[in-house]
Parts: C-alpha cells; structure tokens; sequence
C-alpha cells in the first residue's frame, strides 16, 4: 500500500503476469510510461493481465502504461478515484469491452484508446471535468474503435480534437451532455489534401448529429467520409 510510483517499464514484457492486485488503502500516485523513437515503455506494457482496477490514489497513468496488454479486456478505477490524466496510447491496443472515464479525469491523451477494437461502451462518471479529447494528425483518443457504438460527450468537453473518433465505422449516435460547453470540432489535411484527420471522419454509420449552441468552428474534413 505504502508505494507511490511505478516508473516506466517496470514490468514491461513480463510475458506470464496474468495479475495485478493493489493492497487496500494504496497510496499509488502514478502508473509510469513513455514513448520515444518508436519505441514503448509503459509499466505494464505487452503484459498478458486479464483485468485491473486502479487504484482511487492514482492521479496519473503516463503514456503506453498498458500499451498492447493483448488479453486486458477490463479496466476499472476504484469508487472515489482522484485520477487526472490518462496519457496518450496509456490503453491503446487492448481489447478492453468497456471503460467508464471517473469525474476527476481533465485529460485524455491522443490515442490512450486508439485501436481497442472491442470497446463497445464508453461513458463518463457524472459530474466529470473533462476538457479535451485529443487527437493528432494520424491519430486520436478512440481512433478505430470499431466496435463504439455510441457516446455521449460530457458538457464540461471544450474540444474535440483531430482525428479523435477517425474511423469508429460503428458510430451511429453522437449525443451531448446538457449544458454542453464545446467550441471546437477539429479535423484538417495534410499538404495536397490527400490525407485528413477529422475529429469523426470515416464514422460510416453516423446519420445523424445535432452540434451544440456553443461550438463556434467546424475545421476541415470534420465529418468527412
């Protein structure tokens, strides 16, 4: 209970722990990770853990922390989570069925869910603080989730960023939460426009959408495809 970090790596390709339990009452602060130059280092990383449930100490868990763990399909944060950050491809190719966001959450990085093609259900705890949805030039938080069927994104959300649903071909419902503070739904291209990344390109199933009063730009290739 008493340890506070788990640095980067750590685990990483510890190719037979199935799993990990936190004492009661943790006192864990963050779950370490990294990217460089192509290469991944989160603590857990390509580690064959089932489920977890993160402690409610955890304020952040830093990039690739759980990057291609191929057999993770729960993910759970401990009633009263103090969370903050969820860093960019922290859960990004694993096969996770479902996930709610707690409150606390303010970020969620480019590509943290990027490609976990089993997730079919994502919600946000009431009352959440979450402000971006991010997302990038090639990818985004829940970029090719194709099995996200619908969502509805918290009032406290300002932007939607890049390429941040790009490809969730699933995605036939789109709602927002009352009150909805969004300004920006973002996209673009790349030189000669052969190549975008809007915020809900490609969402092939998506009918139907109603922008809230608040949104104040549309870039380019936003709902393109």
């Amino acid at each position: 209970a008493s340890v506070e970090t788990i640095e980067a790596a750590a685990f990483k390709g510890c190719s037979k722990l199935a799993t990990v339990t936190f004492e009661k009452d943790s006192q864990l602060k963050t779950i370490g990770g990294g990217y460089s130059y192509s290469n991944y280092y989160g603590a857990f990383s390509d580690c064959p853990i089932t489920s977890i449930e993160i402690p409610a100490s955890v304020t952040t868990i830093e990039a690739s922390a759980f990057y291609d763990c191929s057999s993770l399909t729960t993910v759970t944060f401990e009633k009263g989570s103090q969370l903050k950050t969820i860093s960019y491809d922290a859960f990004s190719d694993c096969p996770i069925t479902s996930i709610e966001i707690p409150a606390s959450v303010t970020t969620i990085g480019t590509s943290a869910f990027a490609n976990c093609s089993s997730l079919a259900t994502v919600t946000f705890e009431k009352g959440s603080q979450l402000k971006t949805i991010a997302g990038g030039y090639y990818s985004g938080t829940f970029y090719g989730c194709t099995a996200l069927t619908s969502i509805e994104i918290p009032a406290s959300v300002e932007t939607i960023e890049a390429a941040a649903f790009k490809g969730c071909s699933s995605l036939a419902t789109v709602t927002f939460e009352q009150g909805s503070q969004l300004k920006t739904i973002a996209g673009g291209y790349f030189s000669g426009g052969s190549s975008y990344y809007g915020a809900f390109s490609n969402c092939t199933a998506l009918t139907s959408i109603e922008i809230p009063a608040s949104v104040e730009t549309i870039e380019a290739a936003a709902f393109k495809g």
